[in-house]
């Protein structure tokens, strides 16, 4: 839950909450309801139908039965009638419905928002961070995105503003740029060599979209390839109309907030985190299979009863152990319960070496050292809960 000292949380779900009594005893004491939800890809019950669709519109129209005076609604780029995405066509629905409830309301059609804690833009360092840079095609896709200050500069003189509204507004900034040049803008930023590119066929990156799943919470999907390829561009005059200014340009933001650690740091680490995440829960598959398929029975038994357990117990133990290592790596695959799975894969891995340094300690003096290596394990495992743990 986020936190701010002048600011009253209350608890919503886009995912369930889809009917008008759900939201009318949350706005029948506003004035200005500004709806900003929205995900770029799917996960779970949190669908562009659900999220997109209808918490939105169960939203308005509860807005509308509660009186409130404005309702501001930030939409999509591209949510128009050229749209194709299940992303674009979902925010629609909900844009096209508010139009039709007898509220003042506006519905902002931002690009690519870009600043502190942006998801896309931070998808697109890191991308510009790697010796080398995959482009779609030849990377001319131009987009035109919108720094979240020129944004929130426009809600707040909308909401000041007593005018009527009932209209859409394209957001976006002063100019385009294609990818190509904005990998090559943001690695000068990042403070690291001269770009090196190389293309990916169109075919072959919507191919390739589809494994972003494995990523994690990145913004790749076979659907965000697509609409790269159409383009996210606009007309910067509807900002003018809306602000009487100008929205700084790409350069200028950049030239405001030069690079830190932090960016360097987050860049690098970017592509690393589910490679990590990845790499910890392949040691558990393997180990689970080669324990439970693979050695001889024989040889594992024989290991244990050097740690005392034999008889009955020595399959119940060779077993479960693997269907645990199996079932670990299984959690970690999937993301399940990131943190209780962490520590229980540290707990276990202690227990295996306590139990290996008393009933084998020629192990820690083997010349591969397989004991000394649960070290840097743990501290894999421990980096990889403080990674996983906000996404």
């Amino acid at each position: 839950m986020p936190h701010h000292p002048n600011a009253a949380f209350i608890q919503a779900d886009y995912a369930t909450d889809h009917a008008v009594a759900d939201w009318l005893p949350r706005v029948s004491d506003m004035d200005i309801v500004i709806n900003a939800v929205g995900i770029i890809r799917e996960q779970g019950n949190q669908t562009f139908a659900s999220l997109h669709t209808k918490g939105p519109i169960a939203l308005f129209r509860a807005c509308e039965k509660a009186g409130v005076k404005k309702v501001i609604q930030i939409s999509a780029l591209g949510a128009d009638d050229t749209a194709f995405s299940q992303y674009h066509l979902s925010k629609k629905a909900a844009d096209d419905h508010l139009a039709t409830l007898a509220l003042n309301w506006l519905v902002l059609m931002p690009s690519i928002v870009y600043g502190k804690g942006a998801k896309s833009m931070a998808f697109f360092k890191a991308i510009a961070g790697l010796p080398w840079i995959p482009l779609v095609d030849r990377g001319d896709q131009p987009i035109q995105p919108i720094h979240i200050s020129d944004l929130t500069k426009l809600i707040s003189g909308v909401v000041k503003s007593p005018s009527a509204l009932k209209k859409r507004c394209e957001i976006v900034g002063p100019a385009p740029i294609t990818m190509k040049a904005l990998y090559t803008k943001l690695r000068e930023w990042l403070g690291l060599g001269s770009p090196r590119f190389f293309s990916i066929p169109y075919p072959v990156a919507l191919r390739l979209a589809r494994w972003g799943r494995f990523l994690g919470s990145t913004p790749m999907t076979d659907e965000t390839v697509a609409m790269l390829r159409k383009g996210n561009t606009g007309d910067v005059g509807q900002f003018v109309d809306q602000t009487w200014d100008l929205p700084k340009s790409i350069d200028q933001r950049l030239i405001d907030t030069p690079s830190q650690d932090s960016d360097r740091w987050h860049a690098g680490l970017y592509f690393l985190r589910p490679a990590l995440r990845l790499s910890i829960a392949f040691v558990w598959l393997f180990t689970g299979f080669i324990s439970a398929f693979a050695v001889p029975t024989e040889t594992s038994y024989a290991m244990l009863a050097k740690a005392g357990i034999s008889g009955v117990f020595a399959p119940l133990m060779l077993y479960g152990a693997a269907a645990t290592d199996i079932l670990l790596g299984i959690a970690v695959l999937i993301r399940y319960r990131m943190t209780l799975s962490g520590w229980t894969q540290i707990s276990l891995i202690l227990l295996y070496t306590l139990i290996i340094s008393i009933s084998q300690p020629e192990q820690w003096l083997h010349p591969f050292g397989p004991v000394t290596k649960n070290a840097p394990l743990i501290m894999a495992i421990l980096i990889m809960m403080v990674l996983e743990k906000r996404q």
